[in-house]
């Protein structure tokens, strides 16, 4: 009798050992997959959140309504008002009920002052008229859009110019031309 219950309590200190070498080989694994997913994530930066296809919208200081659209946008924790942007399209929706659209590769939206600035393969429509620039900046304080870079416009209508900057003004509707230097700003006026 005595060599049975031996042969029990070795057949079931065999059964422990061998699933207990189970469990440790099974969990053994699972562990190093943890670890390699708490590698990726504290390879991203821990102050920067980051969305995709965003949209803001509101209205400016002179009453304009306005929608900003962004495939891709971040923000540092630290500057949360400072919003990046890449693919961006603005619509500013004027008083007189005409729109003023935006296009640029990268952007810049500050969501407490309303400052948005524009940047690669800027190209601003307004009814007929086109303005492409390397930059584009609203400033919501002041009413204005200043163009620099490169800027080269055209009007169906009116005709065509090139200039190191323009400026214009919601309030008023105008146009203000200017160059760097002594060199002069082309204008060409259709007939």
């Amino acid at each position: 009798m005595i060599s049975r219950r031996r042969k029990i309590i070795l057949v079931q200190v065999s059964i422990f050992l061998i699933a207990t070498s189970l469990l440790y080989s099974t969990y053994r694994d699972k562990n190093k997959e943890i670890q390699e997913v708490v590698k990726i994530k504290s390879e991203t930066d821990p102050n920067t959140n980051s969305f995709n296809d965003i949209e803001y919208s509101g209205f400016d200081l002179n009453g304009n309504r306005y929608t900003l659209k962004a495939e891709v946008a971040n923000f540092k924790t630290d500057t949360a008002e400072i919003i990046n942007m890449e693919q961006v399209t603005a619509n500013f929706y004027l008083k007189d009920n005409t729109i003023l659209k935006v296009v640029s590769d990268k952007g810049f939206y500050n969501n407490v002052t309303l400052d948005m600035k524009f940047s690669n393969n800027v190209e601003a429509t307004y009814l007929s008229n086109t303005i492409i620039s390397d930059q584009l900046n609203y400033s919501n304080s002041k009413g204005k859009l200043f163009a620099s870079g490169n800027v080269r416009g055209e009007s169906v209508e009116k005709g065509e110019f090139v200039a190191d900057n323009v400026e214009y003004e919601f309030k008023n509707k105008t146009l203000n031309f200017s160059m760097f230097g002594k060199k002069q700003v082309n204008i060409k006026i259709k007939n």
